[in-house]
């Protein structure tokens, strides 16, 4: 059978060239998304700043049931551990580390204590270690003596260069300079605890004695040491991971709707030939080992063809990842075969699944009734596509239920485009009930506008609903999950600015070009003249808490109290308590929590700390900071640096106290003052993917959706050259034909687009209610004009054009054409 399906595929070059690209495009997209997951798997940032270490103790930075959530602070340990940890037999000591961002001159550094630089090591090169809190060692050469400005965690200052240390190792990743070990202390802002205690080995060293004397910490030997160092690459892992599952995943599930929409079609068209095969002694198993092979060389030929292609993509992928902060700057692509063979593999089983149903219903017809079968269009729904429709629709249901109920916006974000991908998947297997509906309804007024053409294809939409379900699905997959997954953002980015745009009403923001401010800037702000009010917001998340068991929640700092112009919409409570102990919560999560103003509530902070919090206030803009408001010294020494995100001014005098703010500058490097503030907040990496990869997401669609679109349609028009030639032989003319034709064009597009909007509208309405409380998604007009007119001008090309060329042949000669 393999030689006859390599025969049947070339002598339908045609027939397969849809199913052929949807298979290359998906391959493309597998591989590209495939190094991406790999790599960010296998990326194992290097051994550096603990390379002369044997092994590094540090908090849990993964908390909840089986430490399946990864905290975004730091997690820290008592600076009192080294001390036992040097007890065990087998150390030689064991030295507590502090890290602080800074800058040194015009150089962006990590400040650490002295001590530390043993764990790399560091070494004198020239002069002497530091000595007091005006003293510093740089990690790389600098002139002894040099005066130099550093600005850490206070305001800048000016230290004296009194040594060069340089590693018996390269360092790239991270530029070092070593104050005195208290001064580094002070600079971090949480004393009493360390980042990590890096161990060094003495002869007889066993990491197993050191894991029972860290009580709970955890104990990093070999490669897994580089987690201490930069925790921010375990972050993008799990951004990563369940993002190139979902595109690779969804670039699969489209390429099995395209290739079963044109390699199915073609079965289906193709059912006069398998009955002769059937009737000259070919066996039902012979018939789906032929249609099988089929589609594995197709999906053979091309999933190889996308490999390279992909790789392109996939560089520029992880280009446009580091590029926009998704991954951390250390991401590196690493990859070997494995992607390619992914792609490959789920190619042929995308392919092989698409034509498994039309394959066994070919096979299992007998012959005599087979060619009749063939002649006639098959019966409304048979029992596959019932069950297959029922079990989509089952699964639907429910998610719409959930997501028309919630009250959480998450919630509704989840289950709403899961609800959109069930009801496609219903819409194709139920798809021809519409056009036998919309024919029992439409035919009369068509009749009457119309009298041929109308009628015609009124009286055809009836009588082929499988025909023109083919054609409307394609349709209906590009607007439906298009407009859902892409409105769906707009809808949250949209209501996220609102909220935004309604809190932020001061005049001046100030910002930092480094990694923050120091918390001496609120202060000095107050102090300039003409500034009424100002406080400040720093980003930070909750651990596992206040009834949400397995994930972080989006957080704010806010030191100062009311004041800045912040108008979070407070609707129980006051924020002038916001101190201490004190929390505000979000509605949302207030009403998760079961917590009301006054209550004591357990909490996680972001370094998974555990405490209790006194809840002083609820607000209603959440989506614009996050689940709670945290007072400055709740969250004091829990953060992975003490530094401030934004500076909240009110003035009326907004040009003049600028001008007077913008000269901090000089205390504060990197401080810059403007006119408008933007909220810095720990969804912004998944907000800032969604925002980069949703056009191109909305591109994937129409590659993908629009080779069905017009492979299918082209298929069935070309099909009809014998029907429109017989009705032209019996009196129809031309005119008449094209009305028709035209007519058909109108239903499919108006059906097919049409429950492509009423799909997206039950997943848009309830995620609208969710976020905004009213039921009018955000979508861009031009977007959606575009998704509809593309959509509507594909499909009217793929009809208009093939009918034409077939009314070009004298009907005599198409009645004779073969199929």
């Amino acid at each position: 059978m393999l030689r006859l399906a390599v025969l049947s595929a070339r002598g339908r070059l045609g027939t397969f060239t849809g199913a052929l690209v949807a298979l290359f495009a998906a391959a493309v997209l597998s591989m590209a998304w495939g190094m991406q997951l790999e790599s960010i798997l296998r990326t194992h940032a290097p051994v550096e700043r603990y390379a002369g270490a044997a092994a590094v103790v540090t908090g849990q930075q993964k908390v909840g049931d089986g430490h399946g959530v990864l905290l975004s602070e730091r997690a820290r340990v008592d600076s009192a551990l080294a001390a036992r940890l040097a007890a065990v037999p087998g150390v030689r000591s064991a030295i507590g580390d502090v890290s602080v961002p800074a800058g040194l001159g015009d150089r962006a550094v990590v400040a650490h204590g002295w001590s530390s630089a043993a764990l790399t090591p560091y070494v004198l090169s020239a002069g002497r270690p530091p000595a007091g809190p005006g003293e510093v060692v740089t990690g790389y050469p600098a002139t002894l003596g040099a005066r130099l400005t550093l600005a850490a965690t206070e305001p800048a200052r000016t230290v004296t260069v009194v040594g060069v240390a340089r590693p018996r190792q390269p360092v790239s990743q991270q530029t070092a300079i070593f104050l005195t070990d208290a001064e580094a202390a002070r600079l971090a802002g949480h004393p009493g605890r360390v980042d990590a205690i890096g161990v060094l080995a003495a002869p007889g060293f066993d990491a197993g004695r050191l894991a029972a004397a860290a009580d709970g910490a955890a104990v990093l030997t070999g490669d897994a040491r580089a987690a201490a160092e930069y925790p921010e690459l375990e972050r993008a892992r799990t951004v990563m991971i369940p993002v190139t599952a979902a595109f690779g995943g969804l670039a699969v599930f489209i390429a099995i709707f395209v290739v079963a929409s044109t390699l199915g079609l073609s079965i289906q068209q193709r059912e006069r030939e398998i009955a002769l095969m059937r009737a000259v002694a070919a066996t039902p198993g012979q018939i789906r080992r032929m249609i099988a092979w089929e589609a594995t060389i197709v999906a053979i030929i091309g999933s190889v063809a996308g490999i390279w292609p992909g790789i392109v993509l996939g560089r520029a992928l992880a280009h446009g990842l580091m590029e926009h902060g998704i991954v951390p700057p250390n991401f590196t692509l690493d990859y070997d075969w494995l992607p390619a063979a992914a792609a490959i593999v789920a190619g042929v089983a995308a392919a092989l699944l698409a034509v498994l149903a039309a394959g066994r219903r070919a096979a299992r017809v007998p012959p005599t009734l087979a060619l009749t079968d063939a002649a006639a269009e098959p019966r409304l729904l048979g029992p596959g596509r019932i069950i297959g429709g029922l079990l989509a629709l089952a699964a639907a249901i429910p998610l719409f239920t959930v997501s028309a109920t919630t009250t959480t916006p998450e919630t509704a974000a989840a289950t709403s485009e899961l609800n959109a991908i069930f009801l496609v998947v219903a819409a194709a297997f139920l798809g021809p009930i519409v056009p036998y509906v919309v024919s029992r309804l439409l035919a009369p007024p068509l009749a009457a506008f119309s009298p041929v053409g109308g009628f015609l294809a009124s009286a055809n939409l009836g009588a082929a609903t499988r025909r023109f379900s083919s054609a409307s699905t394609p349709l209906v997959l590009t607007v439906a999950l298009s407009c859902t997954l892409f409105f769906s953002t707009t809808t949250i980015e949209h209501a996220t600015t609102q909220q935004q745009q309604a809190a932020l009403t001061g005049q001046l923001a100030i910002t930092s070009a480094g990694p923050g401010l120091p918390a001496a800037a609120l202060a000095d702000t107050r102090a300039v003249p003409g500034v009424r009010s100002a406080v400040a917001l720093t980003s930070t998340t909750l651990g596992p808490s206040l009834g949400v068991p397995d994930d972080t929640l989006p957080a704010q700092i806010l030191t100062g109290g009311q004041g800045g112009g912040l108008d979070p919409g407070v609707i129980a409570g006051s924020l002038s308590a916001l101190r201490g102990d004190a929390i505000a919560l979000g509605r949302h999560r207030a009403d998760a929590a079961h917590a009301r103003v006054g209550d004591r509530v357990a909490i996680m902070l972001g370094d998974g700390t555990r405490t209790r919090a006194t809840v002083v206030a609820i607000y209603t803009r959440d989506l614009a900071f996050g689940d709670a408001l945290l007072a400055s010294e709740l969250a004091a020494g829990h953060q992975t640096t003490p530094l401030l995100g934004t500076i909240l001014i009110r003035t009326d005098q907004p040009a003049a106290v600028a001008a007077r703010l913008q000269a901090l500058a000089q205390r504060y490097p990197g401080l810059h003052v403007g006119d408008s503030a933007s909220l810095v907040s720990a969804a912004d990496a998944d907000r800032e993917l969604n925002h980069w990869l949703g056009p191109f997401f909305v591109a994937m669609m129409f590659a993908f959706t629009s080779i069905a679109v017009v492979n299918t349609l082209v298929m069935i028009a070309l099909r009809r050259r014998r029907e429109l030639a017989l009705l032209r032989l019996t009196g129809a003319t031309t005119r008449q034909v094209r009305s028709m034709a035209r007519w058909e064009a109108i239903l499919i597009i108006a059906i097919g687009l049409g429950l492509g909007l009423a799909i997206t509208a039950t997943a848009l309405l309830p995620l609208s209610h969710a976020f905004t409380g009213g039921l009018r998604p955000y979508a861009p007009a031009g977007w959606f004009a575009a998704i509809l007119g593309v959509s509507a001008l594909l499909a009217l090309v793929a009809l208009s054009v093939p009918t034409r060329r077939a009314l070009r042949t004298q009907p005599v000669e198409a009645i004779g054409i073969r199929e």
